[in-house]
């Protein structure tokens, strides 16, 4: 009969401990989607601002034709491109985090229509009020002891399940890394060529089609990053610099619109900051997964010393 109780403990509590953690995710995941669908909704009114500021100013107008007279339409469209540009680039990746929160949002939904989470704080409750009763008729050292294993179990299987989520959280981050350095390092080589040894149009395309790709390919992997970040935060001891990657420091549009050596000059440039940044969150990752795996390999051993602990209880 206490063997029979004490694997209930382990199950009703591994049920407990899993519902929990998804309830837990599932709220903060809540709480960001709304953040970010207010951070969308204004980067939308921003555009749309700046997209109208462009259409004035092609519209014909006393003041237009004055300043296209005087040379300063070309400088204040410059202007407004770019401002354009920006306003764009963070709209789409708003709307991208948007789409990816309201992913995870829907997919934490659907674990919590688990059915073992249905009725398991009744089923607990009810556990517990007969393991009080167990007790308190069949107190023993063996059962005392049976009862502590039991928790400490329960307690590394939850660390362990966390641990091997971060690990696997950390390897996809650190390919979504590795194909947005190939992408990056592509297009620095493009943007060398078209900086120091005059590319031309055919070159710039290329080089603008690399930098394109690569935005995809960056931003899977901000979005695998901050995945991992989640999963770090539920493993104890662990501890990680920051991993984010901003892609404003990697873009400008004017050279798409003004090519000049010092335009191309500052892409190329954010290019190869960008890919240095890339390369030491990746190294901050990897020592991160190295942290993650010692601390599974604790885990591990100390279940081998509950078991022998239980069988030594059950068999003397």
């Amino acid at each position: 009969m206490k063997k029979d109780i004490y694997d209930k403990q382990i199950e009703l509590s591994m049920i407990r401990n899993e519902r929990n953690r998804v309830k837990r995710r599932l709220e903060g995941a809540e709480v960001n989607l709304r953040e970010a669908r207010e951070i969308r909704n204004r980067l939308h009114k921003q555009l749309t601002k700046e997209q109208q500021d462009v259409v004035k100013l092609g519209k014909f107008s006393i003041m237009n034709k004055i300043n296209e007279w005087t040379g300063k339409w070309d400088e204040q469209m410059e202007k407004e491109m770019a401002e354009v540009a920006e306003a764009e680039l963070r709209y789409n990746e708003a709307e991208k985090n948007v789409i990816d929160l309201e992913a995870e949002v829907n997919r934490l939904q659907k674990e919590m229509k688990n059915p073992d989470f249905t009725y398991i704080d009744e089923d607990w409750a009810a556990f517990l009020q007969e393991k009080e009763t167990w007790i308190r008729r069949y107190d023993s050292e063996a059962n005392a002891l049976l009862h502590k294993i039991a928790d400490e179990r329960v307690s590394i299987g939850s660390i362990l399940r966390e641990v091997t989520e971060a690990e696997e959280a950390g390897r996809i981050a650190i390919r979504a890394l590795d194909h947005a350095l190939d992408k990056l390092g592509s297009a620095e080589g493009m943007s060398m060529w078209d900086t120091f040894l005059g590319g031309g149009m055919i070159v710039s395309a290329l080089k603008y089609s690399e930098i394109n790709q690569s935005d995809d390919h960056i931003h899977r992997a901000e979005r695998a990053l901050r995945h991992f970040e989640t999963e770090l935060m539920d493993v104890q001891d662990i501890t990680a610099e920051s991993l984010t990657v901003n892609k404003r420091d990697i873009f400008t549009f004017t050279d798409l619109f003004f090519d000049n050596i010092f335009s191309d000059f500052m892409v190329h440039s954010r290019i190869t900051d960008t890919k240095s940044k890339l390369n030491t969150i990746s190294s901050e990752v990897r020592r991160v997964l190295d942290q993650l795996a010692r601390k599974r390999d604790e885990m591990n051993a100390a279940l081998e010393r509950l078991d022998q602990e239980e069988r030594m209880v059950i068999e003397r």
